[in-house]
């Protein structure tokens, strides 16, 4: 893995998401200042996050068709300049244009820069796609607190920082990847392995199927949860804002955790485990009264549901191996939208039957996206062999460690030589009938 350019993808993706991240603390000042009703403001949200991510599939269609590094610096200055810009309105009309346009720049960064990021990633693609994302975790997280800082000292006018912010970092990024050709990936047939394998279409639908459920989960659980700590707990809005803040955090480390859990256990093995421990922590959330406890599962749910984040995109791109570009583009944005738009609806079922009639939908939910990863086809590359072998042992120890147990001793030993080819192809997930022999 090239550090330097992982690194620089993961700081681009960082300063990009900063002018999505900033939004939703603008808005209320536009409401104040301004007289912008809520469903105004609803609509600049809408227009920021739904109107980009959809278009975001057909960037990467285009990143697929000519890929260019431009797109990186070309998105990061659009989304800066376009943020910048309201500081310069007051009317709806031209605010709206502006808040759109901002986010097709970083759904124009978005592709691209997934797609450079695993150019430089070597075998490392979970590991390389986790730091290339918490970038955007984290500028989300910080965008906020820098929107606030800027309008409560300098007014309206303080937005305008946005703007030699981007044009900074996208002159950076255009200086270190001018002569970047996405040489860090090469060709198929240059390394001798004929073409690639063709799009496995099925299979991106049900990972699309399963992402759709993660999109609602982690929108949903970010309007509720404050809500739902409010009325159940009776706690003040400031530790609800705490509760979000562990939410967030604790994602930026399982996201972490699952692209390297991935690129040792399999992507497809992640995934599936991820998605099914989400599902009985939901279940049980509403049951516990303690909200210190509560902490702790909100904590789980967040660490678990952005652990698959990693593997998501990496399979996702191996299932769309002739179409990299466009499997980012559905996975970092069509997906993603898709949430926003369920969440009202799920509002109108808590403003009916309550709070508790919410979640216990969003746990319906995370059981059928779990569902969906089940059938998952596992891709022979993004598999690794510890897994299998680790299933062996544990079967080996269950029939037959009870009166030899010295044969658990030589579990290290197994994984070893499983990996490195001594029982067959070692790294291929084909080692598990060998390796049982062995027991």
């Amino acid at each position: 893995m090239d550090t330097r350019k992982v690194s620089l993808a993961s700081f681009s993706h960082f300063v990009c998401d900063v002018n999505t991240g900033a939004l939703p603390a603008i808005l209320p000042y536009f409401v104040s200042t301004y007289g912008f009703s809520y469903s105004a403001v609803s609509g600049l949200m809408l227009a920021n996050s739904s109107i980009g991510s959809c278009i975001q599939p057909f960037f990467g269609l285009l990143s697929d068709r000519s890929p260019s590094v431009w797109y990186m610096p070309l998105g990061i200055l659009i989304a800066g300049l376009c943020m910048a810009s309201l500081s310069l309105f007051s009317s709806y009309l031209p605010i709206f244009l502006a808040v759109g346009l901002s986010g097709v720049g970083t759904s124009l960064f978005h592709p691209t820069a997934m797609r450079f990021t695993a150019s430089y990633a070597g075998e490392r693609q979970g590991t390389a796609t986790s730091i290339f994302s918490i970038g955007g975790n984290i500028g989300f997280l910080l965008a906020p607190l820098l929107a606030v800082l800027l309008i409560e000292h300098l007014g309206f006018a303080g937005i305008a920082i946005f703007a030699p912010i981007a044009l900074c970092m996208s002159l950076l990024v255009w200086f270190e990847t001018r002569n970047a050709r996405f040489a860090g990936r090469p060709s198929a047939e240059k390394r001798g392995e004929g073409a690639l394998p063709k799009n496995n279409w099925p299979a991106f639908f049900r990972l699309t199927g399963a992402l759709i459920g993660r999109s609602v989960l982690m929108v949903c659980l970010r309007v509720f949860l404050p809500l739902y700590w409010i009325d159940h707990f009776s706690r003040t809005p400031q530790e609800a804002a705490l509760l979000l803040t562990i939410f967030g955090l604790s994602g930026i480390i399982g996201n972490i955790a699952g692209g390297m859990l991935g690129d040792r256990f399999g992507y497809t093995r992640v995934i599936q485990g991820s998605y099914g421990v989400i599902v009985p922590f939901l279940f049980f959330f509403p049951f516990v009264e303690n909200y210190l406890l509560a902490y702790c599962l909100v904590a789980l749910i967040g660490f678990f549901l952005y652990a698959s984040f990693s593997p998501v995109v990496v399979v996702g791109q191996r299932y769309l191996a002739k179409n990299a570009g466009l499997a980012a583009g559905v996975t970092l944005g069509l997906s993603i939208s898709i949430g926003g738009v369920f969440a009202p609806l799920l509002g109108f079922l808590a403003d009916s039957f309550g709070l508790l009639a919410a979640f216990h939908t969003l746990t319906a939910i995370a059981a059928v996206s779990f569902l969906s990863t089940v059938f998952l086809v596992p891709h022979p590359a993004a598999e690794k062999c510890p897994w299998e072998v680790l299933h062996a042992t544990s079967y080996s120890f269950s029939c037959h460690c009870l009166w030899r147990p010295w044969r658990f001793l030589f579990f290290h030993k197994i994984r070893a030589d499983c990996w490195s080819g001594r029982f067959g192809r070692g790294g291929d997930g084909h080692c598990l009938p060998q390796a049982a022999r062995f027991f």
